[in-house]
């Protein structure tokens, strides 16, 4: 009587559990559908691989006619009342090559493409490994490719060999009326409620599969995009490499938003720089801190090769701005030392530039303690306050201009030399303090280079007098997409954001190499977590490394502004696809303080993610 009210209850387990873990529990065979399930490819749509194969052989307009050979290789085999088209009956449709180019050979290119581009799914993977240790374990798969492709394809991933129902071979498939599903049940002598199907074709995997008697699960890829501007190859490569590589439980993370866009931004950028500096004869390539941390660290890795020299330039427009003030020009300075300071103490203006400020009791005295804030009703008696304190602020100037006049001589930036300084964006701001400084130094002749430069005024005036270029602007990208660029700043700057605080001066210390000096001491908690930047920049190594590895696979070298424009992708979609970045605090140091913590809703109500 136990017994059979433990098989009772044990069937009752069985049939409320729809969980997949309880679906292959309750299964004697089990079998997989191939592509986006068990497998998935490195392609965002599956026709790019036309577009790759077209750019191979000079055919531009290939994908037209593959997809009209593939049309009419549906109708013959309609005609000749056959169940499946076949990779070698669609390629007999291929007409109009030039000489010099068979059917064969574009045959055999795609055959062997789809073998470099369809890669185990980490998300089926370990579940299709862990079910095949007590069930029977089957894939089942609507394809023209042969059964030999997918014996191929096991191999090589190292994957044990199963029991294979090809469409192609078998001429059935499961998306008309499912006999492919019978061909399995009677090789596998199973009955069809014994058998789960997984599959992520609604009709063709569940829909077929549960009118033929067997239990389906369907499968949806929690890392697909929902949503995906096709702008190019390498963009599809790029995202469908996020979906593979990324957290297979579907949860956005830190290190998803650099793998997913930091890194087809970095490597993009990276590979724009070396080519124009490049043909601009550039001497040495300055990665300014912090958007240039992660550029220096691809470099250095070697993941882009043919850089001239380059070094990780510790500074920023604060420490340049401080190089650059004097006597003769600290008058008109006083707006760049007050930009941003509404909300903070006066203390917090003269500590975001490296300035001890007077005694808290002076402070107090002059009406301008820890209490007071920095506001529209009393910003007369601070920038008041401000000038007749310059003696100190110049000093800091005077020892941050000697500290960055010996930090470019440590980087062997010498009177002539060509540099281009490497930022992100986005109008143009450090490099007229660098130039400014620069001008009180030594000449040198400075580029700049950049991921994205505005249109706004300030940077159309910047551009008439400075060498500047950006991998978008006006000329690559329209208007409403800049605009949006600039709008998103902050989630892009987070990309490349460096674990350590900003650097706001120099101290140069007789007989020893610079040490950069960094804000970090203001702000209601902790700076910006370095824990999550490194979580970013982990992503961005690791894209960049399997990006690379792809386009060697496929001997494919595209632009380097089609590499970075997934980045265009994430500053159209919704900030809600981001959640997390609503943990991010006081990214911008020169805008934090003690007085209330600076988020990412901060930006967000002023526009800027």
């Amino acid at each position: 009587m136990n017994s059979l009210n433990n098989q009772l209850a044990q069937a009752s387990k069985i049939a409320t559990d729809t969980t997949l873990e309880g679906l292959i529990d309750a299964a004697q065979a089990v079998s997989f559908d191939v592509f986006d399930t068990l497998f998935v490819r490195t392609v965002l749509d599956p026709e790019d691989a036309f577009d790759l194969i077209g750019q191979k052989f000079g055919i531009l307009d290939f994908r037209r006619r593959r997809k009209e050979a593939q049309a009419e290789a549906f109708q013959r085999m309609q005609q000749a009342g056959e169940g499946e088209i076949t990779l070698d009956g669609i390629y007999d449709c291929v007409e109009g090559l030039r000489k010099g180019i068979s059917s064969k050979q574009l045959r055999d290119a795609e055959y062997g493409l789809e073998l470099i581009l369809t890669v185990p799914n980490p998300g089926m993977l370990d579940i299709f490994l862990e079910t095949l240790k007590t069930k029977t374990v089957a894939v089942v798969t609507d394809m023209y490719l042969p059964r030999d492709f997918f014996e191929a394809l096991f191999e090589k991933h190292e994957l044990p060999r199963v029991p294979m129902f090809v469409s192609a071979e078998r001429g059935a498939t499961k998306r008309d009326r499912g006999e492919l599903f019978d061909l399995m049940l009677d090789e596998l002598a199973v009955a069809p409620k014994d058998v789960l199907h997984i599959g992520d074709n609604l009709v063709s995997d569940v829909e077929r599969a549960q009118e033929r008697g067997l239990r389906a699960y369907h499968y949806v890829n929690p890392l697909a995009p929902s949503s995906f501007d096709s702008r190019s190859i390498a963009a599809s490569i790029a995202l469908s490499l996020a979906k593979v590589n990324a957290d297979s439980t579907g949860q956005r993370s830190f290190y998803d938003l650099g793998f997913t866009y930091g890194g087809p931004a970095a490597v993009g950028l990276l590979e724009w720089v070396r080519d124009r500096a490049m043909d601009d004869r550039v001497d040495v390539v300055l990665f300014v801190s912090r958007d240039g941390y992660v550029l220096e660290q691809l470099a250095t890795r070697g993941d882009v090769s043919g850089l001239p020299r380059f070094a990780y330039f510790p500074g920023s427009r604060v420490a340049f701005a401080m190089a650059a003030m004097d006597e003769s020009s600290f008058e008109g300075q006083l707006d760049f030392l007050l930009a941003g300071a509404h909300g903070l103490s006066p203390a917090e203006v003269l500590e975001r530039i490296g300035v001890q400020p007077p005694a808290e009791k002076l402070m107090r005295d002059i009406g301008l303690g820890s209490d007071a804030v920095v506001a529209d009703a009393n910003m007369a008696q601070v920038r008041s306050f401000l000038y007749a304190y310059r003696a100190e602020i110049l000093k800091i100037c005077r020892r941050n201009r000697r500290g960055l006049f010996k930090l470019l001589s440590e980087l062997d930036v010498r009177p002539g030399s060509h540099v281009a300084l490497v930022d992100v964006g986005w109008n143009g701001t450090t490099q007229e303090m660098f130039e400014t400084a620069l001008n009180k130094l030594f000449d040198v002749r400075v580029s700049g280079y950049y991921l994205g430069l505005t249109d706004s005024p300030e940077c159309v005036r910047r551009r008439s007098i400075m060498n500047m270029q950006a991998v978008f602007d006006g000329s690559t990208v329209d208007k409403l997409l800049l605009a949006k660029l600039y709008e998103k700043r902050v989630g892009v700057e987070l990309m490349f954001s460096a674990p350590h605080d900003a650097v706001i001066g120099y101290d140069a210390k007789a007989g020893e190499s610079v040490l950069p000096i960094e804000d970090a001491g203001r702000g209601h908690g902790q700076h910006l977590n370095k824990a999550m930047v490194q979580d970013v920049l982990r992503g961005i190594a690791d894209f960049s490394r399997a990006f690379l590895k792809v386009r060697r696979d496929l001997d494919y070298w595209p632009s380097a502004i089609d590499i970075a424009s997934p980045i265009l992708d994430f500053v159209q979609a919704p900030v809600s696809n981001w959640n997390m970045l609503d943990e991010v605090r006081n990214f911008d140091a020169w805008g934090s303080s003690r007085n209330f913590a600076l988020t990412m809703k901060t930006y967000q109500d002023k526009g800027a993610i």
